[in-house]
């Protein structure tokens, strides 16, 4: 799996929290955080989910959404590969199907051909 869509948070917070018109200090008390940590948070590509859940709860914005969206591309992207592999499991399975049926075939036509070759025997036995 790839994940090429994966969200920078830090980014994110930022934008929302300047959006929102609350002074960094501010924000920084509310989360109980420093300003510099703050600053840092908008680096981060990552965060802990503890940490996330009370910048949520401050900027009053659904963070862990952004991860939705990119779990479900995941997960359709994971349910596509085992379609696939379910196809070509059902794939095999039809290919072994006809391989018995063309080595029965095969057998139908040579005692045909025998059963031929005995009537046009017996054929020419009878002139």
């Amino acid at each position: 799996m790839n994940f090429v869509f994966m969200v920078h948070i830090g980014q994110k917070i930022k934008l929302v929290l300047e959006e929102s018109r609350i002074p960094v200090t501010e924000f920084a008390a509310k989360i109980n955080k420093s300003r510099t940590v703050v600053y840092n948070i908008f680096e981060r590509k990552t965060i802990d989910t503890g940490l996330l859940f009370k910048i949520c709860k401050v900027l009053e914005h659904d963070f862990f959404n952004y991860y939705l969206e990119n779990v479900s591309w995941v997960v359709k992207e994971s349910q596509a590969a085992y379609q696939s592999k379910n196809d070509l499991a059902a794939l095999k399975e039809e290919l072994q199907q006809y391989k018995k049926d063309l080595v029965e075939l095969k057998e139908k036509n040579e005692l045909l051909r025998k059963i031929n070759y005995l009537l046009e025997a017996k054929k020419k036995k009878g002139k």
